[in-house]
């Protein structure tokens, strides 16, 4: 999901921007997070999801026990393109009917998924909840990447997804500061799909967020190597969470991202 360089000298601004797209973080009350404050600890939402707060002192025992389930990759990527991306009637109809197939296909499998979710949980509001809790997921995934805690990432984030930050920060050379600077658009969930995996039902959302962030890379001597702290830059990301709801003891989790050029 995120990629850095192995190297800052020559690469380092090239690593910052790539850094600052990938880092995308959001917060619906528009407060700053900084990175590095003190004891940033994890809590969890009333729809499973880790969130992480500064005014929490303790982790429940039971989001570190058990992640046997089988990964199955992102069941559907596809993406619904931006609108100025969208092709146009007038100017390629077979295109305009490719596109206007596979949204139509995306409506009725996110719609069947949704309802078939709240029934199965009993909670026709979670939704609701989701984006609020999966923002702050989020928020607590990007952050402990710029700090470099692989405890927090090992919780929030699947298995594979995992693996791939931890490399990331083996490869990384510097300290990284990040900070978010509030939401352009609020989330939205732009698919919901639903498989079943050795008898449980597996959930995957994708959630589109569109923040603004910034970020610095700093050497041993806490000299500024790289990007710039006062300078925000606009980020849309679609970040794909799971959680097979048939397991009591699952939450939900990063389980990496989508986008439309991708899908498309």
């Amino acid at each position: 999901m995120f990629r850095l360089g192995n190297r800052l000298s020559g690469n380092a601004a090239s690593q910052a921007a790539q850094c600052i797209r990938t880092l995308a973080l959001s917060n619906q009350s528009g407060m700053t997070a900084t990175l590095g404050s003190a004891n940033m600890v994890r809590i969890r939402g009333a729809t499973g999801v880790l969130a992480q707060t500064a005014s929490y002192s303790s982790v429940p025992h039971q989001m570190t026990q058990k992640v046997s389930l089988k990964e199955v990759g992102i069941m559907d990527p596809y993406v619904i393109p931006e609108k100025e991306n969208r092709p146009s009637i007038f100017n390629d109809y077979k295109k305009w009917i490719k596109y206007a197939k596979l949204r139509m296909r995306n409506t009725g499998m996110t719609a069947a998924s949704t309802l078939g979710m709240c029934w199965k949980l009993k909670d026709f509001g979670l939704t609701a909840r989701f984006l609020g809790e999966s923002e702050e997921a989020y928020i607590g995934m990007n952050d402990a990447f710029a700090r470099g805690d692989r405890d927090y990432l090992e919780e929030i984030c699947t298995p594979s997804m995992y693996a791939k930050l931890k490399g990331q920060l083996k490869d990384r050379v510097g300290r990284y500061e990040w900070k978010y600077h509030g939401l352009i658009e609020k989330p939205q969930i732009v698919s919901i799909r639903q498989g079943q995996i050795g008898g449980h039902v597996l959930i995957q959302m994708i959630v589109r967020l569109h923040t603004n962030q910034s970020m610095g890379v700093f050497d041993k001597k806490n000299k500024l190597i790289a990007g710039d702290l006062k300078k925000t830059v606009p980020v849309l990301e679609y970040i794909v969470f799971q959680r097979y709801i048939t397991d009591p003891e699952d939450n939900w989790k990063i389980l990496g991202k989508a986008s439309p050029e991708a899908s498309s």
